[in-house]
């Protein structure tokens, strides 16, 4: 656990997605809370005891699964989220993609923690916003935006006070961007906001803590996929013969340690991500 300031806290060594958490006079705020049941139990021991209160609150930064199955670890406590996480999780339990981690864990071996996922229901959030909601817990704010991009939920928390974004999946640090359910165009604006915040700290959704060169670098990125497939809408390419265009390899990064379940899907859900920026492009050029 790393403390980032008098405050705030962050763990990005866990399986899967960063968490954070913040002490308030009202207690601890958790920002997501880790997959596995294991991480879960540790995380909870590290950040309880630091208010005499113990956890009180919960935000969920977006309804992917590395986001929202973790609370259902969390124990009774007010569960903040976008309305958009709420519709997704009573769909039911895979609508926000438990199985690739139950699947992942029973190739790493994890067979009871993959049980204990599928058994453990997740909570609905109680309290729910549409694009922002503002939180006074003295003697921080929470200034909670749902940015979009990678998914249509995605979620940053600014904490002005402390100089800190919990920047959620808007930032990824690292070579996999996870385009499965992202508009690149929501996604390269809200980079762009992230980028005019006065903050020294982002804490995001995956990778190591990072300043604002990371968001740039994962703009540039996104702009040099999405402007690639619009030259290959314009030169009148079907999605089938974009999607496969060799340039776009270098963008995809699957981690072969994690099983070969894991690895399919994420060569799925790149091939996914990829079609929906075709149809994106197409919007744009008229085609």
């Amino acid at each position: 656990m790393r403390q980032l300031s008098d405050h705030l806290y962050a763990e990005t060594g866990y399986d899967w997605a960063n968490v954070g958490a913040a002490v308030t006079e009202k207690g601890v705020v958790l920002l997501d809370c880790p997959v596995r049941p294991t991480d879960s139990s540790h995380w909870l021991s590290e950040v309880g005891p630091l208010s005499s209160r113990g956890i009180q609150y919960l935000i969920a930064t977006d309804f992917h699964g590395d986001h929202t199955t973790g609370a259902a670890f969390v124990g009774d406590v007010h569960f903040i989220a976008p309305q958009y996480v709420y519709g997704e999780i009573s769909k039911g339990a895979n609508a926000f993609s438990k199985e690739i981690f139950t699947e992942t864990l029973r190739d790493q071996g994890h067979v009871e923690e993959a049980d204990q996922i599928l058994e453990a229901p997740v909570p609905l959030p109680q309290f729910c916003f549409e694009d922002s909601l503002i939180l006074h817990l003295s003697p921080l704010t929470f200034e909670i935006h749902r940015k979009g991009g990678h998914s249509p939920a995605c979620t940053s928390v600014l904490v002005p006070e402390e100089g800190v974004l919990f920047s959620g999946d808007v930032v990824i640090n690292g070579p996999s961007m996870g385009m499965r359910d992202a508009h690149l165009g929501q996604w390269i604006e809200a980079l762009s906001w992230v980028e005019g915040l006065n903050v020294d700290t982002i804490v995001p959704g995956h990778g190591e803590i990072c300043g604002k060169d990371v968001p740039r670098t994962l703009r540039e990125r996104l702009t040099e996929v999405l402007e690639g497939m619009r030259r290959l809408v314009q030169e009148g390419q079907s999605k089938r013969e974009a999607v496969e265009d060799p340039s776009f390899a270098k963008f995809f990064h699957g981690d072969a340690s994690r099983g070969a379940y894991w690895l399919q899907q994420r060569k799925d859900t790149f091939r996914e991500g990829l079609e929906r920026v075709f149809e994106e492009a197409k919007k744009e050029v008229g085609n």
